[in-house]
C-alpha cells in the first residue's frame, strides 16, 4: 500500500489545480499505483514511456506538465484502444489547455500584432511565439514530435530561427508549427495568407514598364517606410491610450481630422470681434452733408439712365 496523496496546494492557480484533480480522479477510478500507471505507458526506452516520478508530479498540482505526459496518464488510466480513453484524452487536453493559458496570461500583457500588421518575417515570428506561450510553451525537441506527428518534422534549430524571425517558413512547415500550437483550421487559412504577403513582399521588385502598365508601389523602399513608420506610431499611441482599445489606426485619424476641424471653426465663429462703442451714435454735421451731396447728385443720374434705357425697350417691342 503506498502512502497517501498530499492535497493539491491551494496557491496553485485554479485551472491547474482542476486539472492536477482530474488526474487523480482517473487514479483512483483506474485503482492503480503510479508504478502501474508507467508500466502502461510502454517499454522502458519507448517514446512515449512515462516514469512513475513523472506521472506523480504532473497530478501534484505545483506546475504544468507537458501536454505528452497528461495524454500518456490519460490512456494509462484505462483500457487501450476504447471509447473511454478517447473521452479521457479529450477532458485531459481541453483541461490542459485552459492551464497552459492561465499560465501564459502574464507573458501576452498587450495587444499583439493584428494579421494586417504581420508584414516581416520578424513580425511573424513574433506573432508565433505568442500562439506557442498561449499553447503552453512547449520546448523546441517537444515542437520537433509534434511537427512530426503532424506530418511535416520541423527540427528544432529551424523552429528557433522561425520563432525569432530569422528565416519565412514554407508552407508546410507553417501548417505543421500552427498545429503543434493547436491552431483553428480556420486561424490556420488566414496566417498561411499572411505568410504568403510576406514572401510577395520579399521578391525583388519588377522593373518598371516601359509602355503602359501600372507598377505597384507597395514594394517602394519608400513606402516600406512610410508603412513602418505608421506601424510604429501606432503601436505608441494604442500603449499610451490614445486610440481605443476598439478603433482602428484609420478611425482614429479620421477623428483626429474632425477634432481639428471642429476647433479650427470654433476659433473662426468665436474670434474676437471689437464692436465700435457707439455705432448708432450721432454723426458728424460734416459726414451727413457729405452723404446728402452724394444722393443729391447720384439721383439725376440714375433718372437719366432710366429714360434712356425706357425707350430702347418700346421700340424693341414695337419692333
Amino acid at each position: 500500500m503506498g502512502r497517501p496523496t498530499e492535497p493539491v496546494d491551494a496557491s496553485a492557480r485554479p485551472r491547474l489545480r482542476a486539472l492536477a484533480a482530474y488526474l487523480r480522479q482517473l487514479k483512483e477510478e483506474a485503482h492503480a499505483t503510479y508504478t502501474t500507471l508507467s508500466e502502461r505507458t510502454g517499454p522502458t526506452h519507448s517514446p512515449g514511456y512515462r516514469g512513475a516520478s513523472t506521472l506523480s508530479q504532473a497530478a501534484r498540482g505545483t506546475h504544468l506538465p507537458p501536454l505528452e505526459t497528461v495524454l500518456a496518464y490519460a490512456r494509462a488510466a484505462g483500457d487501450p484502444g476504447s471509447r473511454a480513453v478517447q473521452q479521457r484524452e479529450a477532458t485531459a487536453r481541453r483541461l490542459w489547455k485552459a492551464a497552459a493559458i492561465e499560465k501564459a496570461r502574464p507573458h501576452l500583457a498587450g495587444r499583439g500584432l493584428r494579421a494586417r500588421q504581420v508584414r516581416t518575417p520578424a513580425s511573424l515570428g513574433q506573432a508565433l511565439t505568442r500562439l506557442r506561450v498561449r499553447a503552453g510553451q512547449p520546448s523546441y525537441s517537444a515542437i520537433e514530435r509534434a511537427t512530426d506527428a503532424a506530418g511535416h518534422r520541423v527540427p528544432r534549430s529551424t523552429a528557433h530561427l522561425i520563432l525569432r524571425g530569422k528565416v519565412l517558413p514554407s508552407r508546410e512547415q507553417l501548417a505543421a508549427l500552427l498545429k503543434a500550437f493547436d491552431v483553428t483550421v480556420a486561424d490556420g487559412v488566414a496566417w498561411q495568407a499572411v505568410r504568403e504577403r510576406i514572401e510577395y513582399r520579399l521578391q525583388p521588385p519588377a522593373p518598371p514598364r516601359r509602355w503602359g502598365g501600372y507598377v505597384c508601389a507597395d514594394a517602394d523602399p519608400v513606402v516600406q517606410d512610410y508603412l513602418e513608420r505608421r506601424e510604429r506610431d501606432e503601436e505608441i499611441k494604442r500603449r499610451t491610450g490614445q486610440i481605443h482599445p476598439d478603433e482602428t489606426y484609420e478611425e482614429y485619424e479620421e477623428r483626429m481630422r474632425e477634432r481639428e476641424y471642429q476647433q479650427t471653426a470654433d476659433a473662426w465663429l468665436y474670434e474676437d470681434y471689437h464692436e465700435p462703442e457707439d455705432c448708432h451714435g450721432s454723426e458728424d454735421e460734416a459726414e451727413r452733408q457729405v452723404r446728402a451731396a452724394e444722393q443729391t447728385t447720384f439721383r439725376p443720374q440714375l433718372k437719366a439712365m432710366a429714360e434712356r434705357v425706357t425707350p430702347t425697350r418700346r421700340d424693341a417691342d414695337h419692333a
